[in-house]
């Protein structure tokens, strides 16, 4: 049961203790897209979110965005993400290892080095767990989610997790 459950948690991106993680040995951050970042389907970010990004950039951690949305190379978020010098890893199969290895491999950060912050126990918190990341569960924007999260959502439930719904402010 360890592997879901997560080192810490906050309400949401915006109130992480990045300092903390740092004091930590974080050295990278991957944050999941939909529903931590940014709301389902929304393809943008907000501007308080990319400001997050870029604080976060100029403070000398690597940032990866980890997705299992099947999104395109050429896609608009994906590009401003690398403008911006942050990684994106999209269809990453989350749980499972390789997209989570791959994002290290773009960091060039070791598994104790790094975080991943997301909304979901099933595959933010399981996958970071088995790939020996620290792991932070937020609260989910909204509740528009695909079909596979509100069944994923089904299962936190009967593990017992009270899903609350953040607006995106600490």
């Amino acid at each position: 049961m360890w592997l879901i459950h997560p080192h810490w948690t906050a309400p949401s991106v915006h109130a992480v203790d990045y300092d903390g993680l740092r004091a930590c040995g974080v050295r990278a951050i991957l944050f999941d897209l939909e529903n931590t970042l940014g709301p389902w389907r929304a393809g943008e970010l907000d501007p308080r979110t990319w400001s997050l990004l870029d604080r976060l950039r100029a403070q000398g951690f690597r940032i990866a965005v980890l997705t299992n949305a099947d999104l395109p190379p050429g896609h608009p978020l994906l590009q401003a993400l690398r403008k911006r010098g942050v990684s994106a890893v999209a269809r990453a199969r989350k749980p499972l290892g390789r997209g989570f290895r791959r994002a290290l491999q773009e960091l060039r950060v070791e598994p104790g080095q790094a975080a991943i912050v997301g909304d979901q126990l099933l595959t933010d918190v399981l996958g970071g767990r088995r790939a020996g990341l620290f792991t932070v569960l937020v609260d989910p924007l909204s509740p528009r989610e695909s079909f596979p999260t509100r069944f994923n959502r089904g299962i936190e439930r009967l593990l017992g997790r009270r899903v609350r719904f953040s607006s995106g402010a600490p």
